[in-house]
């Protein structure tokens, strides 16, 4: 047997599947108390539909970092057997270092500026779209992700190919 030994920053500087399978290792030997709250939170999740993200983003699409925030909480975080199947986690670091975002505030707003779109655009003023968990993660439901995905699948196209206009 071999014992290894991390500090914070060696893990914080880990690339982010890294980070998912030392969380993952953690979470089978030791639990987890933080995913308490997200994994009650996966059921007032909204799933987000295709068509409610395409409007989403056409909401925002003035706010580039705002876009870009949205864009993030569709992003593959890696493997993590230990959620539900109809929730998905984003690193709020990865996040901030994806968007280039300096300032948790920053985040903040871009994210309440999209969930202020979405439930305009779903017509629910009560619509959760996002959790949060004490260590530093945020939660969509899958559905929001897939949808996000296919956004961004129509959005960013290989050079060469004809993008489709966004309402």
């Amino acid at each position: 047997m071999v014992g290894l030994v991390l500090s914070p920053e060696q893990v914080k500087l880990a690339p982010p599947e890294v980070r998912a399978w030392l969380h993952a290792l953690l979470e089978a030997e030791y639990g987890n108390p933080e995913l308490h709250g997200a994994r009650e939170a996966h059921e007032t999740l909204a799933a987000m539909t295709p068509e409610e993200a395409a409007a989403v983003l056409a909401q925002i699409r003035e706010d580039f970092l705002a876009a870009q925030v949205f864009f993030e909480l569709g992003r593959e975080s890696g493997y993590t057997p230990h959620l539900p199947a109809h929730l998905h986690r984003v690193a709020i670091p990865d996040i901030m270092r994806h968007a280039q975002i300096g300032e948790l505030e920053h985040l903040a707003a871009c994210l309440d500026r999209i969930t202020v779109a979405f439930r305009a655009v779903r017509g629910d003023p009560e619509a959760v779209l996002v959790a949060f968990d004490q260590g530093g993660g945020c939660y969509v439901n899958t559905a929001t992700r897939r949808s996000i995905q296919a956004i961004r699948r129509q959005v960013v196209r290989p050079a060469g190919s004809v993008a489709t206009p966004m309402p």
